[in-house]
């Protein structure tokens, strides 16, 4: 049975010292579909609304700085409520320093000369809450790249090793090899649940997208990210 939280709202008037019930406001904020309603009370929560306005939308709803330069009209941040979950988008700039780059580079020859093509295979935010799990269920071979790092670029292609004797010796040597995106299965990478996938936002190619379906996963993310849209000048 799945759980949902009410948010209760109730006004009273008192006349003769007896209390009147006048209006009764209710708001799932969490429960089915309706992760907005949480959002949107985790924003006010923070203090959000002090610094960003509100534009609703039949899509989305965007935030805008109160006080911004003039001819401004970016958001910096945008919720969309979807059948699978909500969509929470963010300008790229606040993603800097915050992810892991999976890339691959494929090789190809021509005649004497080789040329490297490098390839984004995915984008991910770890949650700071769950980097112990989400290394410690890495595959052998991505533990070896990473080196416990969750952020940064890092390139998933195998290398080939060797040695060879010049002039007696010994030359130790590894070449990357070509890798294509195909050979890549993010569901391969480990836990699933220890981080989001992070795409480019079609609508606002300004900003990043991320899809969250769980209220744990959106009251990290969000409250992550939210303070450091506050915070940013």
């Amino acid at each position: 049975m799945s759980k949902i939280i009410y948010d209760v709202n109730q006004r009273f008037a008192v006349e003769n010292g007896v209390p009147r019930l006048m209006s009764t406001n209710i708001q799932v904020i969490e429960g089915g579909d309706d992760l907005m309603s949480l959002a949107i009370s985790l924003l006010t929560q923070l203090g959000f609304y002090d610094k960003f306005e509100e534009n609703r939308t039949s899509q989305y709803i965007g935030y805008r700085l109160k006080n911004r330069v003039k001819g401004s009209k970016r958001y910096q941040l945008i919720l969309a409520q979807r059948k699978e979950g909500l969509y929470i988008s963010i300008p790229i700039n606040y993603f800097d320093s915050e992810l892991l780059e999976l890339q691959c580079a494929t090789i190809y020859c021509y005649g004497e000369y080789d040329e490297k093509m490098d390839n984004i295979l995915g984008k991910l935010w770890i949650f700071p809450s769950k980097e112990d799990v989400f290394l410690s269920n890495l595959p052998p071979r991505y533990s070896e790249i990473f080196k416990g790092e969750i952020t940064g670029k890092f390139f998933l292609n195998d290398y080939a090793k060797g040695s060879a004797f010049v002039d007696n010796e010994e030359i130790f040597w590894s070449e990357m090899l070509s890798m294509s995106p195909k050979e890549f299965n993010i569901e391969t990478l480990g836990d699933i649940s220890t981080y989001l996938l992070v795409q480019e936002d079609k609508l606002f190619p300004y900003a990043w997208q991320v899809s969250i379906s769980s209220g744990e996963a959106l009251k990290e993310f969000l409250g992550h990210f939210a303070k450091i849209i506050i915070e940013a000048k």
